[in-house]
């Protein structure tokens, strides 16, 4: 039932009082598999745009650049209303981007929804993003419906017949459920037994009472008895996978405005064959088809087997393609109006007369099977409503996956019920989560403002308000009825006219009013075209009022330290939440209904609708939890699939614009659920962003709406890592390295270990630099969170001296404490110590992760040989920051400090009193290599000897001569990077993995432009019933930079690259190589003028950071041979 947005907005109350009938989804896809022309059709179905220009109008892409490019950029909503077997639904549907650089606009949409609208072109099949979108469902615990999209497309472009047609989109299918098995088995290996047990339970549970509403609502009785005698299985396996015959599956074209489900032709057919509806919709997907033997019409297994036509091809299939060969192809207009007159759509006479076929079709098919009805059909069937939420999703929106849900405060997990019974009463609590900031013009406000009055802008007078105007209207009015009495009154009293100049200074006067009012009135339109900051969010439980004053709580918020000062049932005010640094008191300004382009103001939001919030810009940066109670813990962090790695200096063109350039960086980080916005310690203002076209966006946006001002980028800077590798035994000719062909012009290594001793008025050090086994170093990389936190609990080492003089100290804060005015202060200073110890306790599931993870490492160290024996004990420290992948390990016999897995302990070793310097100094060694200052990877050093001279006590210059902690941090450092300086250096680059669609006709030339950029091809196949390739390639990130226009310039625009970030690649070229075996020397020559890839990366960075770079500026220096002397 189509209902107009008035509607809408006059029912919203009604709607919004349900939340069993409000449907909160996302659509989502690969980039072009047809989301916004899908959103198209339904945005269309409540009259927000002509049903005629749905799939090519774009109604959900707003930007310029959304619409220049052809693809979506950001996610955006609209509220619709439907009506289904006379109940309304309000419908909050979100179109998410299918790019992989914006894929975090797609996390954003997935957190606020509670089901999603899977996209699938038939034609491309299940790609990259494809996959992407459907682990991530799965990882928010969504549930997800399937749309085959652009079936057309098989019948104009591949000229598939329709037996062909139909085992190709059986092809399509079962790909999407083989990769849902494969989430499915992932996940269930990685539970344990409990909590398979409980999970098994709860879906048998749920299942159950969903089939009791289904048999409910359809009144069939004798389904399973009709059903058996067609020989045909009643049990319900599983909703895991897409199955036409449940309804989770809809055909569709979104392009041309039609879609069905399988139960829409069992309807229509059950009445025409004479049969069972029930059986039509188990029978009309599958290997079934429909046989007469004995005058009788039987449905009947076998089609394959016995070469006949499905149903599907049958009774669905060839009609749609009698459709498109009447009206498409042989443009027939006779047959035309047969057909219609058949389907029962009459049309009008501007339509049959048209000479465009797509819009006669889509017409004719629109009335037929309207797309609108059968997705929305499906969702209201299918996808769960605002308030069904499940206990275990709201303990996962609570708590991380290394937190204990029973470990959070009892005020704070009896907010867990709020989430589960969706209710908007007064008595319960208000929790709302905010996913992103986006920004919209102050004229797409319905009110024209975002303080809920209406005003316009007045040269240097600020606004006035509606009433102020009115007022200065009434005194001009009444001016000029005084000065037409005054003139009347001398022109009858005989006085005189007026004089020219009088004439000429009133005419000036008049032309300034006049210039004032234009000046006025293009001040307004341009404050209607500023930027007004809208929070994107979901009301979980509660009504949120305009004017209502919230609780806004960081990331970082911890409801047990606020518990624990104030105690139940207190309310923070506004002049002392300043004690607690992630805790902000704001009052909101305005509710908005999101229209996609538009928004409609409302009084209030209800519990389960997702709704646009204005006067929160100043406290939320990318996300926030707002509530009405301070028991209530963060919302956990968005999953971002994607990694930001390109970054770019930004800066204005005039320097004087230098605090708009902050101010505009400042809104566009909170914009950006993705971006990252750096101050580097050369000065210098760095954007990171996930790929090229997301950088460009970045700068547009910054460029033109936040801090609109010119401004300069830099070249794109790429990151890279520095590493060491065992020395080779084969050289660049894949000679061996060995006996009389290693020249004898390249001098020997002195150790052959590497080992790197320094000794000085302070001491002697003695270590080497050995590269880390790469399992090893892939572990530490993809648990860089829980290294961090084993680094701040960490073994830290102290002399006994230390924990007396601690010990002295607590006694005298304790014998202080007690004096009687301070006794009250003391007890809450009390409690908020224990908050913070408990805190700082890891509990369960985090300790058996720290435990995984060494079982792990020490597994992979006894796998790597005989030299990492004992090393997981003998581990100091991680670094750089403290949780990256480069390893400090202690083989000093003299200082058996304990590892970093151990608990704080004390040492009675005078280097213990250096321990956390030498630290530091390794993390700053490790932060930054020697070859261009990028941090290491993939290197452990081994500290063999540590000693420190002893000082005489009673000498007079023992203060002089004593060891300060800088010189520590300084012998460290440099020692480190010394013993790096003595192995065989590499540079790792970023690695993009990139996704190509190509055709077979110009597959050659797309390997040539990847093979002029140093990628790397892994795997090609041809997509089935196509004669597209699929092919995956690694490319170096610093290559990349128009990577996207090149192949498309080279390959004519048939090759569509999806690039993503990968992981690291050691670049197997050494930065300061010469030819110095037999080999080399007579295939490069003593000069070996070639272009070494490494160090020119290497140099490109230095250059860039100011540092020296190795350069000949004049290569050969013969004399010059001028025009005027030939000498």
């Amino acid at each position: 039932m189509v209902i107009g947005s008035r509607y809408l907005t006059s029912q919203l109350p009604t709607l919004m009082g349900s939340p069993k009938n409000i449907r909160n989804l996302c659509i989502m896809a690969h980039v072009d598999h047809g989301k916004t022309s899908l959103a198209d059709a339904l945005v269309a179905s409540n009259g927000l745009i002509n049903k005629r220009l749905a799939g090519r109008i774009r109604y959900m892409d707003s930007r310029k650049d959304e619409i220049e490019r052809g693809i979506t950029m950001k996610s955006s909503c609209v509220s619709l209303a439907y009506n289904k077997d006379q109940q309304d639904y309000l419908i909050n549907l979100i179109d998410s981007p299918g790019h992989v650089d914006f894929s975090s606009e797609v996390s954003t949409a997935v957190r606020l929804c509670d089901g999603t609208i899977i996209v699938v072109d038939v034609v491309e099949g299940v790609c990259a993003q494809t996959k992407v979108v459907l682990q991530q469902a799965w990882v928010e615990n969504i549930r997800p419906v399937l749309v085959l999209n652009k079936i057309d497309r098989l019948i104009l472009e591949t000229k598939l017949s329709p037996v062909d047609c139909y085992y190709h989109i059986a092809q399509v299918l079962e790909q999407v459920n083989a990769y849902m098995a494969e989430l499915y088995n992932t996940a269930l290996l990685g539970k344990t037994a409990h909590e398979i047990e409980k999970y098994q339970v709860e879906e048998r549970e749920r299942k159950v009472s969903e089939r009791e509403r289904r048999a409910s609502e359809s009144g069939d009785a004798n389904t399973d008895l009709l059903f058996s005698d067609w020989g045909i299985e009643t049990e319900d396996d599983s909703d895991l996978y897409f199955t036409p015959e449940q309804g989770n599956v809809v055909f569709a074209s979104a392009y041309d405005g039609w879609g069905f489900s399988i139960h829409h032709f069992a309807n229509q057919f059950a009445t025409k064959l004479g049969m069972n509806k029930v059986v039509l919709n188990k029978t009309l997907w599958g290997d079934y088809y429909i046989t007469t033997k004995g005058g009788q019409k039987k449905i009947v297994s076998g089609a394959r087997d016995k070469r006949k036509n499905p149903l599907f091809v049958t009774l669905i299939l060839e009609n749609l393609y009698k459709v498109y060969d009447t009206v498409v192809t042989r443009k027939d207009m006779p047959e035309t109006e047969k057909l219609s007159e058949a389907l029962g759509v009459k049309l009008p006479m501007s339509v049959a007369k048209s000479t465009d076929t797509r819009s006669k079709l889509n017409f004719l098919c629109g009335s037929w099977l309207p797309l609108a009805s059968a997705v929305l059909d499906m969702v209201i069937d299918h996808l769960p409503s605002a308030a069904d939420m499940t206990e275990d999703r709201a303990m996962k929106l609570m708590c991380s996956a290394t937190q204990r849900f029973d470990s959070l405060p009892s005020e704070s997990q009896k907010l867990k019920d709020a989430f589960v019974k969706c209710r908007s009463e007064d008595e319960d609590p208000l929790i709302v989560y905010i996913s992103k900031i986006f920004g919209v013009q102050r004229k797409n406000l319905s009110n024209s403002t975002s303080s809920g009055k209406r005003a316009v802008a007045t040269g240097g007078a600020g606004l006035l308000s509606a009433e102020e105007i009115a007022s200065r209207r009434e005194e001009i009015r009444r001016r000029r009825e005084e000065n037409a009495a005054n003139s009347e009154q001398k022109a009858s009293s005989g006085e005189r006219q007026l004089t020219p100049s009088e004439i000429e200074e009133l005419q000036k006067q008049q032309d300034k009013m006049a210039e004032d009012r234009e000046k006025a009135e293009a001040e307004r339109k341009k404050w209607m075209e500023d930027e007004v900051f809208v929070a994107f969010a979901r009301v979980y439980s509660g009504r949120l009022k305009a004017r209502q004053k919230v609780y806004i709580l960081g990331p970082k918020h911890d409801p047990s330290v606020v518990l624990a000062q104030l105690g139940d049932g207190k309310q923070l005010s506004e002049e002392n939440v300043e004690a607690f640094k992630h805790i902000h008191i704001c009052e909101i300004s305005d509710v908005y209904l999101l229209l996609g382009r538009e928004l409609e103001q409302i009084e209030y939001a209800t519990a389960g609708t997702v709704v646009g919030i204005t006067g929160l810009e100043d406290y939320v940066i990318k996300s926030a939890t707002l509530s009405s109670t301070y028991a209530m813990p963060a919302f956990t962090e968005l999953t971002l699939n994607v990694t930001p790695i390109l970054r770019v200096a930004v800066e204005p063109h005039d320097p004087r614009d230098l605090p708009k350039l902050r101010r505009g960086l400042k809104i566009l980080n909170q914009a950006d659920p993705c971006v990252q916005v750096k101050l580097q310690d050369s000065g210098e203002y760095v954007i990171i962003t996930a790929g090229e076209v997301h950088l460009q966006r970045c700068v547009d946006d910054l460029q033109e709406r936040y801090a609109g001002i010119p401004i300069r980028t830099s070249d794109p800077i790429v990151p890279f890592r520095e590493t060491i590798i065992p020395p080779p035994t084969v050289d660049r000719l894949n000679e061996a390295i060995e006996g009389e062909n290693i020249s004898q012009k390249k001098p020997a290594n002195g150790d052959p270990l590497g080992v790197v001793e320094v000794s000085g008025h302070y001491g002697k050090l003695r270590c080497r630099a050995v590269p880390l086994p790469e399992q090893v170093t892939k572990l530490l990389e993809e648990h860089q969170d829980l290294l961090r936190s084993i680094s701040k609990i960490g073994a830290v080492v102290n002399t006994s001296d230390n924990i007396n003089e601690k010990e002295d100290k607590s006694d005298d804060i304790t014998e202080g404490s007690m004096s009687g005015s301070d006794q009250g202060s003391t007890m809450k200073m009390g409690a908020l110590v224990q908050a913070l110890e408990n805190r700082e306790k890891l509990n369960q599931e985090t300790f058996a992760a720290i435990q995984d993870l060494k079982k792990k490492l020490d597994k992979a160290f006894k796998e790597a040989g005989n030299e990492w024996e004992n090393a997981i004990n003998q581990i100091w420290s991680f670094g750089p920051h403290g949780s990256g992948p480069n390893i400090l390990l202690n083989c000093i016999q003299s200082y058996p400090r304990p590892s970093i897995w151990e608990n704080s302990t004390s040492v009675d070793s005078p280097l213990a009193a250096y321990d956390t310097n030498f630290v530091t100094g390794f993390q700053i060694a490790t932060s930054a290599g020697p070859l261009c200052e990028e941090p290491m990877m993939g290197v452990c050093f081994v500290v063999e000897d540590w000693s420190i001279e002893p000082t005489d006590s009673s000498s007079e210059d023992a203060g002089a001569n004593s060891v300060s902690s800088g010189q520590i941090i300084s012998l460290a450092k440099d020692t480190l990077r010394k013993a790096f300086d003595k192995q065989c250096q590499r540079l790792v680059c970023a690695m993009y993995s990139c996704v190509i669609s190509v055709t077979s006709d110009v597959i050659g030339k797309m390997y040539s432009v990847i093979g002029k950029r140093q990628g790397r091809i892994v795997d090609g196949d041809i997509t089935e019933g196509s004669t597209s390739w699929n092919v995956t390639t690694y490319l170096p990130v610093v290559e990349s930079m128009n990577f996207a226009n090149e192949l498309r310039k080279s390959t004519s625009g048939e090759a569509v690259p999806q690039l993503v970030f990968s992981h690291w690649e050691i670049l197997d070229i050494d930065p300061f190589w010469e030819p110095h075996t037999t080999e080399e020397l007579a295939h490069w020559g003593e000069k070996s003028d070639k272009e070494n890839l490494a160090q020119k990366y290497i140099n490109s960075v230095r250059r860039r950071k100011g540092l020296a770079v190795d350069e000949k500026i004049v290569e050969f220096a013969e004399k010059q041979r001028t025009l005027s002397k030939n000498k």
